[in-house]
C-alpha cells in the first residue's frame, strides 16, 4: 500500500482536510470507528491507479476516489448515502496521501506554490463566484440572495453587482490545518477542507435529515459569510440581484414559476439523457418551495429528484414512466394551485376524538429513501387517514426500520397500534395526510374492539374513485376485511411474494401479499398462519394500478385480552433461539408450511376502453419525454388518431382533447399536461373498475 500511496497525484492532498469528525459529520461516528477497523486490517486493497483520482477494494466492494473527496466517491454496494467502504477508503487515501505532498518539499521543486492550498479562508477568498453559483444551482443562489442581510447600494466588479455593505449575522471561522469550520446563528456547523472546493463542503446535520439542495443552501451561505468577514462583499449575478428582499419569502407565483420553468427544461433534454447535474434546477425549485412555505411542492420536488437520480444511476426499480409522472404530477399541481391566503393553508392544526389504528408499512423508494408510513380510522370524519415520516437517502442513519423505536409523533408504531387514541395537536397537510413530528399528544383509549372493526370494514368496503387519485399519493385504498377463516399459504413465484388467502365473512376472497425477499416480514406472517392464532380482521392496502392486495395490519385474537395487531414489515417475529421445544416443533411446521407453497397463478386484468386510450396516450407521451424529439412516427400517430376517435365515441372530451394536444404540435407543456391527463384518467378508471358497485356517479367520474 506504500507503494500506492507514492504514486498519488494532487487529488490526494484533498483527502487530509477530512478528519475523523469531518467523516462522521458525512456518515456517522460509528462507520467511522468500523472503517478505520478495516483499514487497520488492511482490507483497503488499490486496484487501479488513475490520473485524477484511485480505484480500491475495500473487502472486495469497489470504490472510486478523486479530487473531490469523499463526498463525490462513488461505491459499488447498494448502500444509500455515504457508506463504510466510502469512509474506509477516505481513511486509506488520507493516510497514504501525506506522502506525495512531502516530497516535492524534500527537493525543493514546487514546495513553495503548494503551501497556499493548505489555507482553507484564503482558498475560500479565492473562489470564483460564478464557479460556485453553477455548482449551487440557479434557483438556490437566487434564494440565498433573497435571504442574505444586503445594502439597498450596489456597485459593480467585473459587470457584476456587488452588496456595498458587509454586515450580516456574527460568523465564527475556526481553522484547523486544511479545514475551516464557519458556523453563524440558526445554522448548521459548515466544514470547507482545502482543495475539495464547493462540492466537498459538508454540512453537520445534527440530528435534521438536510436534502441536497438544502446543503448547497448552507453551503453557499457560508462562502458568503466568510467573503462579509474579510471585508469581501460576494457579487450576485444580476438576475438574482434583481430580484425583490423585503421579506426574503418567495411569492406563490415565483415558486410556480420556477418549478414550470425547471421540469420543462428536464424534457427539453429528454429524460433518458438526464444527468445528476441537470437536476440542479429541480433541487433549487424546491428550495425555493421550502422558503415559500410551500411544502406540498417542496415534497412533490423532492419524490421526482429522487426518482430522476435514481434514472439517472440506471437503476432497473425507476424508468421514464415513473420519472414523468412524476414530473407532470408536479407541473399540474403548481399550474392550478390558487396562491396561499388564510382560507386554504398548506397545514392547520387538528383534534382527532377517536383514532383506531390499522396498520403501517415500512418502505424504501427506489432512490434509496426510506420511512413508514401509517393508516389510521378517523371515527368521526369515517375516513382512513396516514402519517408518514421517512429519510432521504443516507441521511440519519439512526433511523431504521423497527417496531419499538420512536418513528412516528415521537412514539413507535408497536404504541400507536396497542388500541384507539385521541390525537390533540396534529397537523394536518391538504392532502389529507397527518404531519409527522413530536408535537401531537397521544392519548390511549383502550383496546381495540372486533365490533368498531366491522363499521370500519363495511364503510371501507367502497371508496369514492376520486378520492384515490390526490396529489403526492400513488393511486392505492386501505380497507378492513373481517375474517371468517384463513386459507392456505402460497407463493406467486413471478411476482416472488408470499400470499395467503383470508376468506372474508361474506365469503369473498381476499389473498393479501408480502415480498418474498422480504424475509422478516414472510417470517412474521407465517409465524401468525402457523401459530393457530385467530385472525379476526386483515386491513389490506390495494396497488390500483396491479390491482392486488398487501397486509398493512392483521388483528389476531388475544383470548381474554382483545386484539393484537401484527404488522408483516415491521412486527418482529419470536425469536427461535429462546423457544421450548413446541416452539422449535411450531417453527419447524412454518418450515412446512414454506416447503409446501404453492403458486397462484397471477390473474390477468383486461383493461377497460377508457385504460386503452389512457395508455396509448402515456406510451407516445413517456416515448417523446425520454428522447427529447418532438416529432411523431407514423405508427404513434395513427395509434393516437384510434385513441381520439375511442375518447370521442365514450364521450370522454377531455380525454380526446388532450390526445389532440399531443397529435399537433406536442412541446413541453403539452406533453407534461398530456402525461397527468392520462396517468389521472386511468386511475380513476382503475378505482371504478375495483369499487364492488360503483354507482352512476362513480361511472361518471372518469368521463
Amino acid at each position: 500500500m506504500s507503494g500506492a500511496g507514492a504514486g498519488h497525484g494532487a487529488w490526494a492532498a484533498v483527502y487530509a482536510g477530512y478528519d475523523d469528525d469531518a467523516l462522521a459529520t458525512l456518515a456517522s461516528p460509528g462507520l467511522v470507528r468500523r472503517a478505520r477497523k478495516d483499514v487497520a486490517a488492511g482490507r483497503v486493497e488499490p486496484v487501479e491507479a488513475r490520473p485524477d483520482g484511485v480505484v480500491v477494494s475495500v473487502g472486495g466492494v469497489r470504490v472510486e476516489l478523486d479530487a473531490r473527496g469523499p463526498a463525490g466517491a462513488r461505491c459499488a454496494c447498494p448502500t444509500p448515502g455515504t457508506c463504510q467502504h466510502v469512509v474506509a477508503a477516505s481513511l486509506w487515501a488520507r493516510g497514504t496521501g501525506a506522502a506525495p505532498a512531502a516530497a516535492p518539499a524534500a527537493a525543493g521543486d514546487g514546495a513553495t506554490p503548494s503551501a497556499p492550498a493548505l489555507d482553507p479562508v484564503a482558498e475560500i477568498l479565492s473562489l470564483d463566484p460564478r464557479v460556485v453559483h453553477r455548482a449551487a444551482g440557479a434557483a438556490v443562489v437566487r434564494a440565498v440572495a433573497e435571504t442574505v442581510p444586503a445594502d439597498p447600494a450596489q456597485a459593480s466588479v467585473d459587470g457584476l453587482p456587488v452588496e456595498a455593505a458587509v454586515g450580516g449575522p456574527p460568523v465564527e471561522v475556526a481553522v484547523d490545518g486544511p479545514r475551516a469550520e464557519v458556523s453563524w446563528p440558526g445554522a448548521p456547523r459548515v466544514t470547507y477542507a482545502a482543495g475539495a472546493g464547493f462540492p466537498g463542503m459538508l454540512v453537520a446535520r445534527e440530528g435534521a435529515a438536510w436534502s441536497d439542495a438544502d446543503e448547497r443552501r448552507w453551503r453557499l451561505e457560508a462562502l458568503v459569510h466568510v467573503w462579509r468577514a474579510h471585508g469581501r462583499p460576494w457579487p450576485w449575478p444580476e438576475r438574482a440581484a434583481a430580484t425583490p428582499r423585503a421579506t426574503g419569502v418567495p411569492d406563490a407565483r415565483a415558486v410556480a414559476d420556477e418549478v414550470v420553468r425547471a421540469v420543462e427544461r428536464l424534457l427539453d433534454v429528454g429524460l433518458s439523457h438526464v444527468g445528476r447535474d441537470d437536476l440542479e434546477e429541480l433541487r433549487g425549485a424546491g428550495v425555493m418551495a421550502r422558503l415559500g412555505r410551500r411544502p406540498a411542492v417542496q415534497r412533490l420536488v423532492t419524490s421526482a429528484v429522487g426518482r430522476l437520480e435514481a434514472l439517472a444511476d440506471r437503476r432497473d426499480a425507476v424508468d421514464e414512466t415513473d420519472c414523468l409522472l412524476a414530473l407532470a404530477e408536479l407541473w399540474a399541481y403548481v399550474q392550478a394551485e390558487p396562491p396561499p391566503d388564510a382560507g386554504t393553508p398548506d397545514e392547520r392544526p387538528t383534534d382527532l376524538a377517536r383514532v383506531v389504528p390499522l396498520g403501517a408499512r415500512w418502505w424504501v423508494a427506489a432512490s434509496g429513501a426510506r420511512g413508514v408510513t401509517v393508516h389510521l380510522w378517523d371515527a368521526d370524519a369515517g375516513r382512513v387517514r396516514s402519517v408518514t415520516t421517512g429519510r432521504p437517502p443516507g441521511a440519519d442513519p439512526t433511523f431504521r426500520r423497527s417496531w419499538d423505536l420512536p418513528l412516528v409523533w415521537g412514539r413507535s408504531v408497536e404504541a400507536l397500534c396497542r388500541g384507539p387514541f385521541a390525537l390533540r395537536g396534529a397537523t394536518e397537510r391538504a392532502d389529507t395526510g397527518l404531519r409527522a413530528g413530536e408535537g401531537p399528544a397521544v392519548e390511549p383509549l383502550g383496546a381495540l374492539d372486533a365490533d368498531e372493526l366491522r363499521d370500519v370494514a363495511a364503510r371501507t368496503a367502497t371508496t369514492p374513485p376520486r378520492a384515490e387519485a390526490g396529489f403526492g399519493r400513488a393511486p392505492a385504498a386501505v380497507r378492513v376485511v373481517m375474517v371468517r377463516e384463513a386459507g392456505a399459504i402460497g407463493l406467486d413465484e413471478v411476482a416472488q411474494e408470499l400470499t395467503w388467502t383470508l376468506v372474508a365473512a361474506d365469503g369473498a376472497e381476499t389473498v393479501v401479499r408480502v415480498d418474498a425477499a422480504d424475509e422478516a416480514a414472510c417470517d412474521t406472517l407465517l409465524g401468525v398462519a402457523a401459530g393457530n392464532r385467530r385472525v379476526v380482521a386483515v386491513a389490506v392496502e390495494r396497488d390500483l394500478a396491479s390491482r392486488r392486495d398487501e397486509a398493512v395490519g392483521l388483528f389476531v385474537d388475544r383470548p381474554g385480552e382483545g386484539l393484537d395487531v401484527v404488522v408483516p414489515t415491521l412486527t418482529p417475529a419470536y425469536d427461535h433461539r429462546a423457544w421450548s421445544t413446541p416452539w422449535t416443533r411450531l417453527r419447524a411446521r412454518v418450515r412446512s408450511l414454506r416447503g409446501r407453497a404453492g403458486t397462484h397463478a397471477r390473474e390477468v386484468v383486461v383493461p377497460t376502453p377508457v385504460e386503452e386510450v389512457c395508455d396509448t396516450l402515456l406510451d407516445t407521451v413517456v416515448a417523446l419525454a425520454a428522447t427529447g424529439r418532438r416529432h411523431l412516427t407514423p405508427h404513434q400517430a395513427s395509434a393516437l388518431a384510434r385513441a381520439a376517435r375511442t375518447a370521442d365515441d365514450l364521450g370522454a372530451t377531455t380525454l380526446a382533447a388532450t390526445v389532440g394536444l399531443v397529435a399537433h404540435e406536442p412541446d413541453a407543456a403539452r406533453l407534461l399536461r398530456a402525461g397527468f391527463v392520462a396517468a389521472r384518467g386511468r386511475a380513476l378508471a382503475r378505482a371504478v373498475a375495483a369499487a364492488s358497485d360503483p354507482g352512476p356517479r362513480a361511472r361518471e367520474a372518469i368521463a
